[in-house]
């Protein structure tokens, strides 16, 4: 008998752990999703602004085509 309601417990406890939503698919609030365009620059210490440079990178598209895009890089 014994035997019987462990069996039972733990099936229903197995059961109840697969049926509990995943949270790891979840949208985050739209108050806490930026655009894409925002770049948030790291605080400097005494008053040092930051060294921005602008990165030519040279990729290839599927058709073999050269692409290149440019990018600021911020220090």
């Amino acid at each position: 008998m014994r035997k019987i309601l462990v069996s039972i417990a733990i099936t229903a406890l197995s059961f109840g752990a697969s049926a509990a939503p995943s949270l790891a698919g979840m949208m985050p609030d739209a108050a806490t999703i930026r655009p894409a365009g925002t770049v948030e620059l790291a605080t400097h210490y005494y008053g040092h602004k930051p060294k921005c440079v602008w990165k030519k990178i040279k990729k290839y598209d599927y058709y073999g085509k050269l692409v290149i895009k440019k990018v600021k890089v911020c220090h």
